[in-house]
């Protein structure tokens, strides 16, 4: 029952007044304080949330400033946002004149008729006096909007003309040094004139047909400046693939397999010496056989005379027998050692001078 009262309701009677503040007279503006007039209205069901928003918007008597107070409650206001409109008025106001309260209201009353939707917000109207950037800085510091939103006329020249056009121009002001991020919003008959203006151009051209005919900048004489990887083989790149991520030989081409045939093949080739009867013979019986000499070392052969061979037994014999003249030379020196270190000991006893009892 209570969204159907406010929607059989008019539009002005929806917004309640809250607390206003004239600070025109005084003349004087603060930190927190511009030389303005202050209204505040809300809606009967605005109800202040965590994630609400403020946007700020500039309104005056233009077509396109009502277009972007239009645009802003169509397209970005939700319920419990909050909207601070600017009205700057440049011209020095009489104190004794009390007309400015009169046609900020009546400014108020437009406002809140163009809430079609019916959006539960909270309105406020800043009926400023004094330089339009220096006043929209000082609101933007107070209020702290998440946006700024401003109309323009729609005009978009290039070169000197439009520098000494858009000189003046509020919009391009608010997108250089606004200190939050703003929106310019363009009306819609210009947007729709504009789009359809390019549309019927026979010069215009998409990004496709301008790639087309074109030569690329890799197909040029400076091409190797984007070869970032050198030219591999399939083979390679795939070896180095397999490296990379430690797959199996079986995933890398360049390891071939092994061919045990030609394993068996190479050992065949190999020439196996042959062994003599008396050779074997030798063996058997623990010895070692004779080098053969080959005919070129037949002279040193001779001077040299025959090898010896000896068993098992005998090398072993000699061996036990070296250990036992290493062990007895051993013994021999540790009791010459004990000798020298007595001897010296009584050597030493006399020159002592001392008388043993």
């Amino acid at each position: 029952m209570a969204t159907e009262t406010l929607t059989e309701s008019p539009r002005s009677q929806r917004f309640e007044s809250h607390v206003a503040f004239d600070n025109i007279p005084l003349g004087e503006s603060t930190e927190w304080n511009p030389i303005s007039f202050t209204l505040n209205h809300r809606h009967a069901g605005f109800q202040f949330r965590r994630r609400h928003r403020t946007f700020m918007v500039g309104v005056d008597d233009n077509s396109y400033s009502d277009h972007a107070l239009q645009w802003l409650l169509d397209e970005l206001v939700d319920d419990g946002d909050e909207i601070v409109c600017v009205r700057v008025i440049e011209t020095q106001v009489r104190l004794t004149n009390k007309a400015y309260q009169e046609d900020a209201k009546a400014l108020m009353e437009s406002i809140q008729v163009k809430n079609i939707q019916n959006r539960a917000i909270s309105l406020v109207l800043e009926y400023a006096v004094g330089k339009l950037h220096n006043t929209f800085q000082h609101l933007i510091k107070i209020y702290q909007p998440s946006m700024l939103i401003v109309g323009t006329k729609g005009r978009s020249l290039d070169g000197v003309q439009g520098f000494l056009v858009n000189r003046s121009s509020f919009s391009k002001y608010c997108l250089q040094y606004s200190p939050v991020p703003v929106v310019v919003v363009r009306p819609n008959e210009k947007r729709e004139k504009k789009k359809a203006k390019r549309a019927h151009d026979p010069n215009r051209q998409s990004y496709v047909h301008m790639l087309l005919g074109q030569p690329h900048e890799a197909d040029s004489e400076n091409s190797s400046v984007y070869e970032l990887e050198p030219q591999l083989t399939a083979d390679e790149e795939a070896h180095r693939v397999a490296v990379a991520v430690g797959l199996p030989a079986a995933y890398d081409p360049t390891i071939k397999p092994i061919d045990p045939a030609t394993l068996l093949k190479s050992y065949n080739r190999r020439s196996t010496p042959e062994v003599s009867k008396e050779t074997l013979e030798i063996v058997n019986k623990g010895g070692v056989p004779a080098e053969k000499k080959s005919p070129d070392r037949e002279s040193d052969s001779d001077s040299e005379g025959e090898f010896e061979t000896e068993t098992g037994e005998e090398l072993l014999r000699k061996q036990r027998l070296h250990n036992m003249e290493v062990n007895e030379g051993a013994i021999l020196r540790a009791e010459a050692r004990k000798l020298s270190s007595g001897s010296t000991d009584s050597d030493e006893d006399p020159a002592s001078g001392g008388a043993k009892t």
